[in-house]
């Protein structure tokens, strides 16, 4: 790329992040009653972490730059709003001095900064763990970075990585004098960062000696929290958590590492939400994006789901949910046992799900939500009586006219519309109803468990659609448009896919499932569902949103190296167009596409796709362009041709940055403006002609 190409380049960087401006400092909270660390949107910190100390042990991973992309990603796909990086090795095995890392931490500090991500510094022990090698190498960071990023709102500091051996009740007088020196290093340098210490290997047994400790030389818990990590018993962990929990005059926790396998295993990252505790997953360490297909996977199957700090965001919940105005009276519908929730007849102190028709009013289910900081809020009935959650082994109720006595809720709202409530302070679960006595208990973890599903209801008289099938995204793909064959609907065998392997043989996108995916060569990369053989089958919801049926083509984008391959696509069990048989393309990633004439009715709808034939086949996508006048509408993207990529009405940042992730060779890539086959120098001067609100 031309030097004066750079420039205009990092001139449109600046731009952007002046605009943006940093993520605000976090803070300590005890207004559930403990101390708690809260981002400036009233969230807990999420994050991944990277590995720039050289891996454990030094040398085993290499320093890997996330892209600009890779940060919004983060954010935007993956609902995350933390970065910790393990920035320098203290160690007997590392000759690196302090300051190795210093040019491109500068460079990770304003990326995170542009990108609305906070970033955690810490120094890495190269598997060295339980032990600090160098206090002086130690100082010698915080003597540089400290000062250096003192001002930088969402910088956090982290004191050392493992710096004693196992859990804080094994420390020394002088593990605990270690980590007090520390923290007047830091703060004598930084006086308003929030600082992190800790760090223990597993948090169980009891803190107390420790904590007092710090606090009574000189460590103040205002803007200082302990910072520990998930290798130790769940039972172990929660009881720990707990025993600092329980009173306003202890430290705010944040886990900062704990091994991944644990997500779906034993649902720590669930466990960590139940008690506001922000958590750091120990993956991403190399930038590897495929690992973040695997983090979705595990907390997709772990249920596990939280309200993103990016508005953009549609998973695992919607960033900008939509809440119930105050003062406006809704009924609460309960997917699983399809009733709406009211004060029991027969204890009228008590919620039930055991309405069939919310008709406004206390006694016939109305509720009132009034909003707090952030996705906070109380539920009340008419009449100023709040729902209340004593514990999680007792069922809600309501009669309180105290809003200070009142249950707190976090509001979490599902991609399609569907809402969980998490009780914050006297629970922390997701409320859940129990089957067969259909009261509501704060005692869930699973997020995609219906019995934690409501669904608000603005109009009385209405009861709301049952949900058809579980796309992958959270709702239907829309008619017409393209799906991707590895978004297969979530359910599992036999629910939303047949497949004769144990694992998927291609190990990637969703690893945790048996279909097997695996990177495709066609256009436009990304992955394809291979190695599919005789009667394995995958399910798709799809929604034609017109009232209509709609007629049209739909294509399927396939690969086989063998004659007689077949499939079928069959919609909520009605097969129109019999099987389909498929040529020959000469190889697995040698791809051709196969159209069909077909109409849709209206609605939502499960469409079954399945290998009819004898022979094996690769999928990479199913279209569906439509013929019906009524559904020719103008196109959703029209400015694409000219750089608006991102399709959001205007030609800006965003679209600078999809072109330099695209650039050289590209084939089929939105970015190639000019259609040459490849993103270069004439594309961005396109892109920058026609910058501004698109008015094609």
């Amino acid at each position: 790329m031309k030097r004066s190409m750079v420039l205009v380049v990092w001139s449109l960087l600046s731009m952007n992040a002046a605009a943006d401006g940093p993520r605000g400092r976090p803070v300590i909270d005890a207004a559930f009653g403990f101390n708690t660390i809260l981002t400036d949107q009233h969230t807990r910190l999420r994050g991944v972490s990277l590995s720039w100390d050289g891996g454990d042990p030094y040398g085993s991973q290499p320093k890997v730059i996330p892209s600009s992309v890779q940060l919004q990603r983060l954010a935007e796909s993956f609902g995350l709003n933390t970065i910790h990086v393990y920035l320098e090795g203290n160690a007997s095995q590392n000759p690196n001095p302090v300051g190795v890392n210093l040019l491109d931490a500068d460079a990770l500090v304003a990326a995170t900064r542009s990108a609305g991500l906070y970033l955690i510094l810490t120094i890495g022990c190269n598997g060295e763990n339980g032990s600090i090698h160098s206090m002086d190498f130690a100082r010698d960071f915080w003597s540089l970075y400290a000062p250096r990023y003192k001002d930088e709102t969402h910088v956090i500091f982290e004191a050392h990585n493992e710096p004693a051996l196992y859990t804080p009740s094994q420390w020394t007088v002088q593990d605990w004098s270690r980590q007090v020196e520390l923290y007047h290093h830091i703060r004598d340098r930084a006086p308003n960062s929030l600082i992190l210490l800790g760090s223990f290997m597993g948090f169980a047994g009891d803190p107390t000696f420790g904590i007092n400790f710090l606090a009574a030389n000189g460590v103040g818990w205002d803007n200082c929290g302990l910072a520990h990590h998930g290798y130790e018993s769940k039972a172990g962990i929660e009881s720990t958590i707990e025993s600092v929990q329980s009173g306003p005059n202890k430290p705010a926790l944040l886990n900062t590492e704990f091994w991944p396998g644990d997500t779906e295993g034993q649902g720590y990252n669930s466990m960590y939400e139940s008690h506001l505790n922000g958590w750091m997953q120990f993956q991403w360490l190399g930038a590897e994006d495929a690992e973040l297909d695997v983090f979705r996977a595990k907390i997709t199957q772990a249920g596990t789901i939280w309200t993103p700090d990016a508005s953009e965001a549609v998973w695992p919940a919607k960033g900008s949910p939509d809440f119930p105005t105050e003062g406006e009276e809704f009924g609460l519908y309960q997917r699983g046992a399809q009733r709406f929730v009211r004060v029991s007849p027969t204890n009228f102190s008590e919620l039930a799900a055991d309405l069939p028709l919310y008709t406004g009013g206390a006694t016939n289910g109305g509720f009132f939500f009034e909003p707090l900081d952030g996705p906070y809020g109380r539920l009340r009935l008419s009449g100023n009586a709040y729902v209340e959650v004593e514990d999680e082994g007792i069922s809600l109720r309501v009669g309180t006219a105290d809003p200070q006595q009142a249950a707190v809720f976090e509001w979490i709202q599902r991609p399609n519309g569907d809402v969980v409530l998490r009780s914050v302070a006297r629970s922390g679960h997701l409320v859940r109803w129990q089957p067969g006595t259909n009261r509501l208990y704060a005692d869930g973890d699973d997020g995609s468990d219906p019995a934690s599903h409501f669904v608000v209801v603005r109009t009385p008289g209405v009861v709301p659609d049952p949900v058809v099938g579980f796309p992958y995204h959270g709702v239907p793909a829309p008619l017409p448009g393209r799906w991707e064959a590895e978004d297969f609907d979530l359910g599992g065998p036999g629910v939303s896919f047949v497949d004769f392997d144990a694992s998927n043989n291609g190990g990637a996108y969703r690893p945790l499932e048996s279909v097997d995916i695996q990177p495709t060569s066609d256009q436009g990369g990304g992955f394809n569902i291979g190695w599919i053989e005789p009667n394995e089958w995958m399910s798709y919801t799809l929604e034609n949103p017109y009232e209509i049926e709609i007629s049209g083509v739909v294509r399927a984008r396939v690969a086989t190296n063998q004659p007689g391959a077949t499939m079928g696509l069959s919609f909520d069990g009605d097969d129109p167009l019999g099987d389909i048989a498929l040529p020959s393309s000469g190889g697995y990633q040698n791809w051709v596409t196969i159209n069909r004439p077909v109409t849709i009715s209206s609605g939502v709808q499960v469409m079954r796709f399945e290998n009819r034939g004898s022979v094996s086949f690769n999928l990479n996508w199913f279209e569906f362009s439509c013929e019906t006048q009524d559904c020719q509408t103008e196109p959703e993207c029209p400015c694409l041709g000219i750089g608006d990529i991102d399709c959001d009405g205007q030609v800006g940042f965003s679209d600078v940055l999809t072109v330099l992730n695209d650039w050289g060779s590209c084939l089929g890539c939105d970015a190639d403006l000019n259609g040459d086959s490849a993103v270069e120098f004439n594309d961005m001067l396109l892109l920058l002609s026609n910058w501004g609100v698109c008015s094609k």
